[in-house]
């Protein structure tokens, strides 16, 4: 299963980034995150074809590269529960000009701000080999973030401390 899902979700970035270089559409870094990112980053072995990503004011000439991914969600960074210096840690998909996965610390703590059942299964596989004391410091950063939505900060604080108890962090 693995595999085929990863496989699945390559063929659909190749694709995107096939039309991109049929269409000589420059697209600038896309930063996945989310079960997609998970995947095809090799840090999970699950189901799904969603591509998540970072919404970084694309230009709109690189929305029709989006529409090839035919499931995606864009998610505002200013909801997102991470650090504004993601970008410090991501990881680079060798295959692709300019594709991106968020480090595992830096999607956990996305996790956190939803903390439903898979995204604590996922937190489970994740947290295994990761640096508890950097999550523990981003934590702190995304508290800091005057720029997060008050509610999204709200639940995110709240999710924070049930995270710390199940986890250890």
């Amino acid at each position: 299963m693995k595999n085929k899902n990863r496989e699945i979700l390559f063929e659909i970035l190749q694709d995107m980034e096939d039309f991109a270089y049929m269409k000589n559409i420059e697209y600038p870094p896309i930063y996945l995150l989310g079960g997609s990112g998970c995947i095809v980053a090799g840090y999970l072995d699950r189901a799904t074809t969603d591509v998540d990503f970072l919404d970084m004011d694309y230009q709109a000439n690189v929305g029709r590269l989006f529409r090839i991914l035919d499931r995606f969600d864009m998610l505002d960074l200013y909801l997102t529960t991470i650090p504004l210096d993601f970008e410090k840690r991501v990881i680079k998909i060798e295959k692709f000009k300019n594709i991106y996965v968020l480090s595992k610390e830096d999607i956990i703590l996305s996790k956190i701000g939803r903390f439903s059942e898979k995204d604590i299964e996922d937190i489970d596989v994740l947290i295994k080999n990761t640096d508890k004391q950097l999550i523990s410091e981003l934590i702190e950063v995304v508290n800091k973030r005057e720029d997060l939505g008050q509610k999204v900060k709200r639940v995110f604080l709240q999710n924070v401390d049930l995270f710390r108890e199940r986890f250890d962090v």
